[in-house]
């Protein structure tokens, strides 16, 4: 999270540069686009309008302007007539309009003006100061006197003095302008290329000033913007960070939970492999000496009670080999071997044992597999206990004149053998399925009451069945019966 902190921040300073790069953009597009060429093309119209309605129409005073020098002029009559109507023109244009002969001398203006170029004034603030800095570096810095003589080389060039003094008749006066150097271009190819220069002075400070001020709101709007961000930003990682706090806290008592349930699990497995081993000696003794005396002639009551003892050891036995057979397989120490075995034989067998049960509660097994044998790679031991402890659940559950049907078949093109057991007896609703697949999971109702048993049986036959790379389901429905499909790994080529 610590990270996640510093790329906040260095997505912040990010942001924070753009909106100054796209500010700067946009200032000089705003000059560029909006001041130096509008007022540029402005000053380029005055002169057209001044070459077309006087220069040319003053060629005479033009021409003695070459030769003699304005100077000499000062009595001629052309020459005043040509400077009056260039003064008229140039106070009507409302502008600060000079004119300039092929020597350089100003020979007419409107208004005696005078600028110069100043780096800062002394009372602008600081953002001012920064701003002339980056107009200093963007904008194209010419002085007055390169602009002029590239006009005189029929270059038109337009400079922008963002701090200027204008001397006008004696005043001073602080401005920002953009002056215009224009040649007038002779059209008379066989004489001079270049007759004369005008220099334009357009007062633009007012709009400076309010680009400048319009600039100040956009920075400010978006620093406020910036700030709401980082803000929201920072207040939703701080509770981001809080959540992962409190998240990696419950993850770290769940795993310290979980480690404890699994030392706990292990101890129960090792007490139940311990508790099984030690009873399986003397029950086995019991079962030995009740055969012994099943054996031996006694009465009728004597053969009952050695009856039930056999048959109540013979039971516990079996309880206890499901418990050892489960807690083996649930920590992964229950060994399979894979060996290929014919599934038909295998199945018939199991149903041959079991049908003195099925016969004793009258309900019948069918058999229903495939005339040509299944060979599959398993266990069989593990598989024929499968079989035994589906038959026997079913049995148990199963009323008479029920049936329990085998089926097996074999999908060459899926490369699967599915068995299915299904038998017709009371169900189990779908709610109840998942608890009489856990370990000691019985329905808590009067049907589970009626049928007691362990709860051993399922758990670990699908245990089984996924040591050998099989697939366990059960499906089932009250009153119409349960339907156990298993599905093993079949290849073709180990019949051949």
């Amino acid at each position: 999270m610590i990270q996640n902190k510093y790329i906040v921040r260095l997505s912040s300073i990010g942001l924070f540069i753009n909106i100054i790069v796209n500010m700067i953009y946009y200032r000089y597009f705003i000059i560029e686009e909006m001041i130096l060429k509008q007022v540029g093309e402005t000053n380029i119209k005055i002169a057209d309008v001044y070459t077309k309605n006087v220069w040319d129409r003053n060629r005479t005073a033009v021409d003695k302007i070459h030769e003699f020098g304005y100077i000499n002029l000062l009595q001629d009559t052309d020459f005043i007539r040509f400077a009056t109507t260039s003064v008229d023109i140039f106070v009507n244009l409302n502008a600060y309009i000079s004119l300039y002969d092929l020597q350089g001398n100003k020979i007419i203006t409107s208004s005696p003006i005078q600028v110069t170029s100043h780096m800062n004034f002394p009372e602008d603030t600081l953002y001012q100061k920064i701003l002339t800095k980056i107009d200093r570096y963007f904008l194209k810095e010419l002085s007055i006197e390169q602009a002029f003589n590239k006009a005189f080389k029929g270059i038109t060039t337009h400079l922008l003095i963002p701090r200027a003094m204008l001397h006008i008749s004696g005043e001073v006066k602080k401005a920002s302008c953009i002056t215009s150097y224009i040649p007038i271009i002779n059209r008379d190819p066989l004489n001079y290329p270049v007759d004369g220069v005008l220099e334009i002075h357009t007062n633009i400070t007012s709009l400076w000033s309010s680009i400048i001020e319009l600039e100040r709101k956009v920075l400010l709007t978006f620093v406020i913007i910036l700030v709401i961000f980082l803000v929201i930003v920072m207040s939703n990682t701080n509770y981001a960070q809080k959540i992962i706090d409190r998240q990696f806290e419950a993850n770290k008592a769940l795993e310290e939970a979980v480690t404890k349930v699994r030392n706990e699990s292990s101890a129960h497995t090792k007490f139940f492999a311990n508790v099984s081993h030690e009873l399986r000696t003397p029950l086995n003794a019991i079962i030995g000496f009740s055969e012994i005396m099943m054996s031996t002639p006694y009465n009728k009551e004597h053969d009952v009670y050695v009856k039930d003892i056999h048959n109540a050891g013979k039971h516990l036995l079996g309880i206890i080999t499901d418990i050892l057979d489960l807690s083996k397989a649930s920590a992964d120490k229950l060994l399979v071997d894979f060996v290929e075995l014919d599934l038909n034989k295998l199945i018939t067998s199991t149903i041959r044992i079991m049908k003195p049960r099925a016969d004793q509660a009258t309900v019948a097994l069918i058999e229903k597999l495939p005339k040509d044998h299944i060979i599959i790679k398993a266990d069989p031991k593990r598989l024929k206990q499968v079989f035994f402890n589906l038959l026997s659940n079913s049995i148990k559950f199963t009323n008479a004149l029920g049936s329990i049907t085998i089926h097996a078949e074999k999908n060459e093109s899926q490369g699967l053998v599915y068995v299915q057991v299904i038998d017709t007896g009371i169900g189990i609703d779908e709610k109840d399925i998942p608890k009489v697949l856990s370990t000691f999971g019985q329905i808590d109702s009067a049907v589970g009451r009626k049928y007691q048993g362990t709860g051993l049986g399922l758990p670990l036959t699908r245990k089984l069945v996924e040591l050998m790379r099989g697939k366990f389901d059960l499906q089932s429905k009250i009153g119409i019966g349960t339907t156990v499909t298993l599905t093993f790994a079949y290849d073709s080529s180990i019949e051949q």
